[in-house]
């Protein structure tokens, strides 16, 4: 499995039900958004929001982390998509980075993209061990938007299959935007 700390994308996990709005109006924080699709888990929402955590748009540093998979296994019978930005376009906005959980028991570090990058344990992260708290932990790093992500920054969208990415290029055209899409059914619980 390759080196994590070594690629070179970020990636946010969403409904397709999701995308018409995100193709017109951006990947916005969730203090800004009216109505939509919500994939996450309340308890967890209320936990965030008290750390202000909600002014952000989180990406995690892989596919198929743990969140992924929580949201996948609640809702089987919805479709996703996973969004990704390059990491050098984080750089340069200067986004934040959380190095383990946000919500792990020894409380938030909300550093910036440098810092934070260094303080991951990428090591641990690599051994992708959910069962263990610490590791799965870890995985959960997150790395936050401070600003709305626009569809013109997003390098490409994964799907699980071709229906579910001719139903994105359908949402794309009515949108009048243009996205790289690609099928990868590992980023995805079959």
């Amino acid at each position: 499995m390759p080196d994590i700390k070594e690629q070179k994308l970020l990636y946010h996990l969403t409904s397709i039900e999701n995308l018409s709005s995100i193709f017109h109006n951006g990947l916005k924080p969730r203090a800004q958004l009216d109505a939509f699709a919500d994939v996450a888990d309340a308890e967890i929402l209320r936990k965030r929001q008290a750390l202000e955590l909600e002014r952000y748009v989180p990406f995690h540093w892989f596919a198929a982390n743990p969140f992924d998979g929580s949201v996948q296994r609640r809702r089987p019978d919805s479709q996703f998509v996973v969004i990704s930005v390059h990491r050098n376009f984080a750089i340069r906005n200067r986004w934040k980075v959380i190095p383990h959980h946000p919500l792990a028991d020894d409380g938030i570090q909300l550093l910036d993209y440098a810092e934070g990058f260094e303080a991951i344990n990428w090591d641990v992260m690599n051994v992708r061990d959910y069962h263990d708290p610490q590791c799965k932990s870890i995985c959960m790093a997150e790395c936050l938007s401070p600003d709305v992500v626009s569809a013109g920054d997003f390098f490409k969208i994964f799907v699980s299959n071709h229906e579910v990415e001719a139903l994105c290029e359908a949402k794309m055209r009515e949108a009048g935007v243009t996205v790289q899409i690609g099928v990868n059914r590992g980023m995805f619980l079959r």
